[in-house]
């Protein structure tokens, strides 16, 4: 190697160099999303698909050691009871889970839909929680599922348009291209997602979606676009914030019934759809101060399958 290093000419070297550090600058996404990588995952068998997959994740961390550092940290300080060694399991568990997450985005977009379809029908269990679901889609009044960024949260919405149920969900683009590719083949499946841009209202889809006994798919912990409750504070991963507000209008407005539901990864590649419903304002709770506690508790419980460890600080900026 150090001898092939010295034939290339000078010029040759910095491009390559700076070509490799351009790569591995780009975000995880953007990076696995390179057009050689989407070709191959084109038509590559999914089992090929997962080992590429863990393959380029591993080079991007490695290239990366401050966003593994940025992960460690927050661990340690949300798991403060833990040892370093307790601490370092969970962040490699953690690691895992990223790269698990980025399979299964990658899957969700870009897998051919016969194997996808193949892939949620034969790995999702949806057991004794579905009875959750179809009882409050009974009552008529929409059903609002909010999740966090946990598990195999990619499948959560598609999976239950490919059950048949009518279900509407949200999502950010970082390309235009990347939304002319995800936006149609999910509707080819029953699933509508409403992107927020080109002065789209969400709030109004939404509550359309509801109105017309939908269920409506939103993250409790998307801290990025959260619009602050300043009337309400509470404890979320040891930090005092203020949560978001716009679930709580959602549900006072609509009326919809409210549930927390996570689609957990198990062993052997396999998921179960957890759904629990939140009650309607226990003691004037707002609803997203709930959801927040229960997702909570999974994240304590699991805390491999969160995979917005390094957004933790962000949560401090919501106080």
């Amino acid at each position: 190697m150090g001898s092939f290093v010295q034939a290339l000419p000078a010029s040759s070297l910095r491009n390559w160099r700076k070509r490799l550090r351009f790569r591995f600058s780009l975000d995880l996404s953007k990076f696995l999303q390179l057009k050689f990588n989407l070709f191959l995952l084109s038509v590559w068998p999914v089992w090929c698909t997962r080992a590429y997959i863990w393959t380029l994740a591993r080079l991007y961390f490695f290239f990366r050691p401050g966003y593994v550092e940025t992960i460690r940290h927050n661990v340690a300080r949300v798991l403060n009871g833990r040892s370093p060694d307790e601490v370092d399991k969970v962040v490699r568990d953690v690691l895992r889970g990223v790269i698990r997450h980025y399979q299964e985005k990658m899957f969700n977009g870009f897998l051919a839909m016969p194997k996808f379809r193949k892939l949620l029908s034969s790995n999702v269990v949806f057991d004794g929680y579905e009875r959750v679901l179809q009882d409050a889609l009974k009552e008529g009044r929409g059903v609002i599922i909010a999740s966090g960024h946990y598990g195999g949260l990619e499948f959560l919405p598609i999976y239950l348009a490919v059950r048949k149920y009518q279900t509407v969900t949200l999502a950010k683009f970082k390309t235009e291209k990347l939304k002319n590719i995800i936006v149609p083949r999910a509707n080819g499946d029953g699933l509508d997602i409403v992107v927020p841009d080109n002065g789209t209202n969400v709030f109004r889809e939404a509550s359309k979606a509801l109105s017309e006994n939908k269920i409506f798919v939103t993250q409790c912990d998307e801290v990025d676009a959260w619009h602050a409750d300043r009337n309400s504070i509470m404890e979320f991963l040891g930090r005092e914030i203020h949560p978001d507000r716009m679930l709580n209008v959602l549900c006072k407005r609509t009326g919809a019934v409210l549930l927390f539901g996570v689609l957990q990864r198990e062993s052997k590649g396999k998921y179960r759809l957890l759904l629990h419903r939140v009650p309607d304002q226990p003691n004037g709770e707002p609803s997203s101060v709930r959801a927040l506690k229960l997702l909570e508790n999974y994240i304590y419980q699991n805390p491999e399958q969160w995979y917005e460890w390094k957004k933790y600080h962000k949560f401090g900026y919501a106080a």
